[in-house]
């Protein structure tokens, strides 16, 4: 690969020290947005040399995801085997996010494939669909903060109003961490469990698989 870097830093002139920020950025966070913050330039560079990433990527057992209308751009595990362990709660709460979002984007609530909501919706609809007591404050965060390391949702300020109420908006990541299959067996839940081989796969061309674990 140290070849193709040479060649691909030679025909575009930048700095090989961008092309490896980039790799490291998105292997470390999943996903680069161009409407995010600090994002932008990975992006760019990933949908300028898709060529390059793409093979750098497969060598590394992933597969480079690049949506140009929504701007978003990561990588997704090649094999099933490559997964994201999750807690029960993790889960759940990414089951929540997802149709959350696919609700907004029904009801034409969408800026940029970024629909916007907040802490307390997502707790209220938690409790309304898996029938569960919310976590405690502190897990709560270290929840968000997981899903915002992974690029799923970016946490905004909170309202004056309520200094506990912070604004979030999701962003399409979700879909791809999400099936459709899996959402809807989250209208059946129980307030139980699920079982230990319960898997969340990609919706994406390749897919990734998330299995949750007991808390």
């Amino acid at each position: 690969m140290l070849r193709e870097l040479k060649k691909v830093v030679e025909e575009s002139g930048k700095d090989a020290q961008e092309f490896q920020q980039t790799a490291n950025f998105v292997i470390a966070n999943q996903f680069a947005s161009a409407y995010k913050h600090g994002q932008r330039k990975h992006y760019l560079l990933l949908e300028s040399y898709q060529d390059y990433f793409d093979n750098l990527f497969d060598a590394l057992g992933m597969k480079l995801y690049i949506n140009e209308n929504e701007r978003l751009a990561g990588v997704l595990p090649i094999q099933k085997e490559a997964f994201v362990r999750l807690k029960t709660d993790e889960t759940l709460f990414l089951l929540v996010l997802r149709q959350i979002y696919e609700e907004k984007i029904e009801n034409f609530e969408v800026d940029n494939g970024f629909v916007a909501t907040n802490t307390h919706t997502i707790l209220d609809r938690f409790v309304q669909l898996v029938k569960r007591e919310i976590p405690n404050e502190t897990r709560f965060k270290d929840i968000l903060a997981l899903f915002s390391r992974h690029g799923i949702v970016i946490r905004g300020k909170s309202y004056e109003e309520d200094s506990k109420n912070q604004m979030i908006n999701i962003t399409p990541v979700v879909r791809l961490i999400v099936t459709e299959a899996y959402l809807r067996q989250l209208e059946s839940f129980n307030g139980t469990d699920p079982d230990e081989d319960d898997i969340v796969e990609s919706d994406a061309e390749t897919e990734t698989t998330q299995e949750t674990t007991q808390d």
